[in-house]
């Protein structure tokens, strides 16, 4: 089914028409959505659309109210389960004919810079695409996107005040993104160190240059939940999962207060 066809069922058989923000959930940071009101639970398959497979995806839509703002909360798709880029642009296209303005992207990552350790934080100030693949290709009407303000600086500027204001150590740095869905090698680790890269994962990046396609501004928060070391130990998903609940305190903390902006 394609966006417009879901769209006409989201207006028609729940209701919903424009949204203020969309928050995209990583890897077991459901815990960091703020509580809504007025909700509505769209599972994706009474969509046609696909559904992650990957535990910790919730694999539906939840629209609800934030005091005065209309927010939905996206279950990603990524682009290592199908090797189609075109599911992982459904979610965005759907955004996009709601109207939706700002898109805050939540990300499970590894800690490439030495200096963070698992439970921070960081806040997203620019992204290296490392994937080998542009979201974009192949997308109509083909633009040439421009990326030079790809995390909206206004957007990231209020999340710095709001984790100051809390007394939040919030990093700030760059993402890179591999394809996955293995994880990366020492050697993979220490160039992407030496591009200058602080945090990385097997998304986002392709969400962050998608939005700006459709023109929605972008932010992005970054949760670590492991780190590369001399003495790296085996990673698993379910360590993913565990070290994720340490950062949604205080994540959440910083999203309630960008929707009350």
């Amino acid at each position: 089914m394609n966006a417009k066809k879901i769209v006409r069922i989201l207006n028609k058989k729940y209701k919903i028409k424009d949204v203020d923000y969309a928050i995209v959930v990583g890897s077991g940071l459901m815990d960091s959505i703020p509580d809504l009101d007025d909700i509505k639970i769209v599972p994706y398959t009474s969509l046609h659309m696909p559904k992650s497979k990957v535990q910790g995806h919730s694999g539906k839509f939840i629209f609800g109210k934030y005091e005065d703002k209309k927010v939905v909360i996206v279950s990603r798709i990524h682009y290592y389960e199908s090797g189609d880029i075109e599911k992982v642009r459904l979610p965005y296209q759907i955004l996009s004919l709601l109207n939706v303005k700002n898109v805050v992207l939540l990300t499970s990552c590894g800690g490439l810079n030495k200096t963070f350790r698992v439970g921070d934080i960081m806040l997203i100030k620019d992204h290296i695409n490392f994937s080998g693949l542009n979201p974009l290709v192949a997308i109509f009407p083909l633009k040439f996107t421009s990326m030079t303000n790809a995390y909206d600086s206004e957007l990231f500027a209020k999340m710095v005040k709001i984790a100051k204001d809390n007394n939040i150590d919030a990093r700030q740095g760059t993402h890179i993104q591999f394809s996955g869905p293995s994880y990366e090698t020492p050697a993979e680790v220490d160039v992407a160190r030496n591009m200058g890269a602080d945090t990385v994962s097997m998304s986002t990046v392709f969400d962050c240059i998608i939005c700006n396609y459709y023109q929605m501004k972008v932010c992005g928060i970054a949760s670590v939940v492991n780190v590369f070391n001399d003495k790296q130990e085996e990673l698993s998903h379910n360590e993913v999962l565990i070290n994720a609940q340490k950062a949604c305190s205080q994540i959440k903390t910083i999203i309630s207060n960008l929707l009350k902006e």
